[in-house]
C-alpha cells in the first residue's frame, strides 16, 4: 500500500471499532440516551468523508445513506424506534465496511455494490420520516439535501493513465469533479521523498515489516469483532482462554508495529493541502497552506486520530475564517488567505497548531447561535471568552445559517474535540476579531 491508502485503511480500522463501541453502549443502554447515536454518526461522517476523498465511491455512497438514517435520531428528544431493524443494519455496514477495505492489503480495490443494504436503509428512513411533524420532516430535509462533494485523491496516479481517469470521471461525476480529480491526482504524483534525518534503522526486511504490521491490523479487527460477540453472549466460537491469548498477542504485535512504523504527517500534510486547494477552487477564496514541521515523528495509531480531527480545522479555516477577497481587501489585507500548519514537539509533548489570517471569531454571533439552539446554562453576558469559545465544541453547535458543502450541520468542531479528548488530548482556540483563529492541539 501506499502511504495514503495506508492510512485510510488504519484510519477506518480506528473508526470501526469505536462504532462498534457505541453500538455496543446503545444496546446495553436500551439507546435512551444521544451519546451513541453520536459516537456512531461521527465515525459514519469520517468514513464517507475519507471514502470519498480516495475515490471509493460505494463505501462514501452508503456511509452517505446511513448518515441520513442516523441524522433521524441525532438531536435533543430524538430516540430509536425500531431497534432490532436499527442494529441489524449498522451491523451490515460495519461487516460490509470492514470486508471491502481488507481487500485493500491485497491490492484489490473496495468498490463492490451494495444497492440491497442501501435499498433497505433508504426504506428505513422513509419510515421514519413519514412519523415526523412537518417541520421537523423541513428541517430534516434540509440538513441532508446538500449535495456531497469532496477532495479526492487516486494513488500512484501517472500521466499514461490521467485519460482513462478522466474519462471515468465524466461519465459518474460533474466536470468539476473530474476536473479537481484530475489535479490532485498529478500533484500526488510527484513523489517528494520523506527526509529521512534522525530516523530509526531496523534489520528486517520490507516483507517482514509488511507481514507484522498486516498481522497487528488483522488482529486488531478480529479482537474487535470477538470482544464484541462476547459483550452480548458469553458463548461464542473461541474459549475465555483463547481470547486472552489473543488479546496478549494483539498487545505483543502493536508494541513491535508501534516501534517499526513511527511515522511521520508528511502524508496528512499532502491531504491537508488538497482539501485547501479544493475548498479554495470550490469557494473561490484564494487561500494558501504553509505547513512546517511535517517530519516530526509520530506513533502511527495516532496519526490516524489526530488526521480525523486536523481535517475538520483545516475545512473550518478556509469556510469560517478566511474571508472573501473582496472583504479582505476592504480591509486592507492580501486577496489570498494563509493557513500556518505547524507541527512540533515541546517537553516531549506532540504539538499541532492551526493558524490562520481570517476575519476571527465573532463571539457575539457565536453567543447568539447558541442561545437561538437553547444551549446556553446561563445569561449570555456572564460567559467569559474562552467559554464562548469553548460553546464551539458542543454537538450541534454551528454559526451558519445555511449549511454548504463543508459546514452548516453541526458536524466538525464537535468531531475534533471527541478525537482530540480520546487521545488524551488538549485543545485550545484563541481568536482576534479581525486578525484571525489559533486552533492548538497538544498530546
Amino acid at each position: 500500500m501506499d502511504s495514503m491508502t495506508e492510512m485510510f485503511y488504519d484510519e477506518c480500522s480506528g473508526i470501526l471499532r469505536e462504532i462498534r463501541k457505541g453500538l455496543q453502549m446503545g444496546h446495553e443502554d436500551g439507546w435512551n440516551n444521544q451519546e451513541a447515536v453520536q459516537e456512531i454518526f461521527r465515525g459514519v461522517h469520517t468514513l464517507k468523508a475519507d471514502s470519498a476523498m480516495m475515490l471509493y465511491e460505494a463505501l462514501a455512497e452508503l456511509s452517505s445513506v446511513l448518515e441520513s438514517l442516523l441524522y433521524c435520531f441525532r438531536g435533543e428528544g430524538k430516540k430509536v424506534t425500531d431497534v432490532e431493524r436499527f442494529e441489524k443494519i449498522i451491523n451490515a455496514y460495519l461487516d460490509f465496511f470492514e470486508q471491502e477495505t481488507d481487500k485493500l492489503a491485497n491490492g484489490s480495490m473496495p468498490n463492490d455494490p451494495v444497492n440491497e443494504l442501501e435499498a433497505e436503509i433508504k426504506d428505513f428512513v422513509a419510515a421514519v420520516t413519514e412519523k415526523m411533524a412537518e417541520d421537523e420532516k423541513e428541517e430534516y430535509h434540509k440538513a441532508i439535501s446538500k449535495p456531497r462533494r469532496q477532495v479526492f485523491y487516486i494513488a500512484s496516479a501517472s500521466d499514461e493513465e490521467m485519460p482513462a481517469l478522466k474519462q471515468e470521471s465524466q461519465k459518474s461525476n460533474s466536470t468539476d469533479t473530474m476536473q479537481a480529480a484530475e489535479v490532485v491526482a498529478k500533484k500526488l504524483a510527484e513523489e517528494n521523498p520523506a527526509d529521512t534525518k534522525n530516523r530509526k534503522k531496523y534489520m528486517l526486511s520490507s516483507e517482514n515489516r509488511e507481514l507484522i504490521c498486516r498481522s497487528a491490523r488483522d488482529l486488531t479487527r478480529l479482537i474487535d469483532n470477538i470482544e464484541y460477540s462476547f459483550g452480548n453472549d458469553d458463548k461464542g466460537s473461541i474459549s475465555k482462554e483463547q481470547f486472552e491469548r489473543l488479546k496478549r498477542m494483539m498487545a505483543d504485535l502493536a508494541e513491535v508495529k508501534k516501534e517499526l512504523v513511527n511515522t511521520d504527517f508528511v502524508p496528512v500534510a499532502r491531504k491537508m493541502e488538497i482539501v485547501v486547494d479544493e475548498m479554495s477552487e470550490k469557494l473561490q477564496k484564494p487561500v494558501k497552506l504553509v505547513v512546517k514541521g511535517e517530519n516530526t515523528l509520530v506513533d502511527s495509531e495516532k496519526r490516524e486520530a489526530i488526521s480525523g480531527a486536523l481535517i475538520h480545522i483545516i475545512r473550518n479555516a478556509v469556510d469560517h475564517g478566511i474571508e472573501d477577497m473582496e472583504e479582505r481587501e476592504r480591509m486592507g489585507k492580501s486577496p489570498m488567505g494563509l493557513i500556518k500548519l505547524r507541527f512540533s514537539t515541546e517537553n516531549g509533548h506532540l504539538k499541532i497548531a492551526v493558524k490562520d489570517d481570517g476575519a476571527g471569531i465573532d463571539t457575539k454571533k457565536v453567543l447568539e447561535s447558541a442561545e437561538k439552539k437553547k444551549l446556553l446554562k446561563k445569561a449570555p453576558e456572564l460567559y467569559s471568552e474562552k467559554e464562548i469559545y469553548n460553546l464551539l465544541l458542543i454537538s450541534g453547535m454551528t454559526t451558519r445559517d445555511e449549511a454548504n458543502e463543508y459546514s452548516g450541520r453541526g458536524v466538525g468542531m464537535d468531531v475534533i474535540n471527541h478525537n482530540v479528548k480520546t487521545l488524551g488530548g488538549k485543545l485550545k482556540i484563541s481568536s482576534k476579531k479581525g486578525l484571525g483563529t489559533t486552533v492548538t492541539m497538544k498530546f
